[in-house]
């Protein structure tokens, strides 16, 4: 017993030193705490101090609750057999496609390749994401302050699928504002919106204490926007085109807006209580990343000629005749 708390008033101290080290950097406005790995020459577990992430536990008694749950259960939550079989599904739903539409994007006539590029490169971008966390990469253990009794005092947090959001996330948007006739302002706008609201939820992700729940609030903020021009304005603009490509976004909104909500929900119940494992929450991603990402982009570059409507009357680079004949009203050109 004396030994235990020998050991914890030091490692007391080496949480003071290691948040005053982390802050003087200007690296985080977390802590040093300590982690236990298993050490090849006994087979038991040893403590150990890396670097996390999350607001910084002043208070003895928070900093008492963190060390004895580390003694009692000194490994974290992490993704299990189970976890990492849908990781590896989750690389074989981004990874076919990918492949698949790369090679329809060399096919294709190079006016005709937008949404090919933008579909192809988000497929390939969520592919690595995947493989990275299949191999046990692109995550790192925070300290669960909702764990309680024999619960991990850490869980790990893939962080990997968050640079994959912030990449592809922006990409969908692009098609459907591609696909509906928006305008670049328009387009720009809605991408920057989707890619900030990425970039807080990752936020919120990495904070271990109640301040996850503002950036997470933020994070809806972002995406209100987002959800009301695609449901709006978009829709406007997709209805004005020709009725193959009205059909064909109609389809795709309901696909992003069914998967796009249930994004937050997952976060609530994973990322922002814990109230269930990570593989759990691994297994619930992957699903939403199906209908989001590989059904949206096999209806979309399969929807030929919608996608050819959308090609073909851009509004910012369709150039009207100098002279309005009867021929050219009745080829629809005043009309598009």
């Amino acid at each position: 017993t004396n030994q235990f708390h020998v050991w914890q008033f030091n490692q007391f101290w080496s949480l003071q030193l290691g948040a005053l080290s982390s802050t003087m950097a200007g690296l985080t406005d977390g802590f040093g705490i300590p982690y236990f790995t298993n050490d090849p020459s006994n087979g038991k577990a040893s403590p150990t101090v890396i670097w996390d992430y999350g607001s910084f536990l002043r208070d003895a008694p928070s900093i008492n609750t963190l060390l004895t749950q580390s003694v009692i259960n000194p490994y974290p939550d992490d993704q299990s057999t189970l976890g990492t079989v849908f990781f590896w599904i989750g690389f074989g739903i981004t990874g076919f496609p990918a492949l698949l539409f790369f090679f329809l994007t060399l096919r294709r006539e190079e006016s005709k390749r937008r949404f090919h590029y933008a579909t192809t490169i988000a497929m390939f971008v969520s592919m690595l994401a995947y493989y990275c966390m299949a191999r046990k990469q692109g995550g790192i253990a925070l300290y669960d302050q909702v764990a309680t009794g024999e619960s991990p005092a850490y869980r790990v947090f893939y962080y990997a699928r968050y640079v994959d959001w912030a990449i592809s996330s922006p990409l969908i948007i692009l098609n459907l504002c591609m696909l509906a006739g928006a305008t670049r302002a328009l387009t720009a706008g809605l991408m920057f919106s989707d890619f900030l609201m990425i970039v807080t939820g990752l936020l919120g992700a990495l904070s271990v204490t109640g301040t996850k729940w503002g950036w997470f609030a933020f994070a809806c903020c972002a995406f209100l926007p987002v959800l009301v021009a695609l449901c709006t304005v978009l829709r406007k603009y997709a209805r004005e085109k020709a009725p193959e490509a009205e059909k064909c976004y109609t389809w795709l909104l309901i696909i992003t807006a069914i998967s796009w909500f249930g994004y937050p929900i997952i976060w609530i119940i994973a990322t922002g209580t814990h109230a269930v494992s990570v593989n759990a929450e691994i297994v619930a991603f992957t699903c939403v990343d199906l209908f989001s990402k590989t059904i949206f982009s096999f209806i979309l570059l399969f929807s030929t000629s919608a996608i050819e409507d959308a090609s073909f009357k851009d509004p910012e680079k369709m150039e009207l005749p100098t002279q309005y004949t009867q021929s050219t009203i009745y080829t629809g050109v005043l009309k598009s």
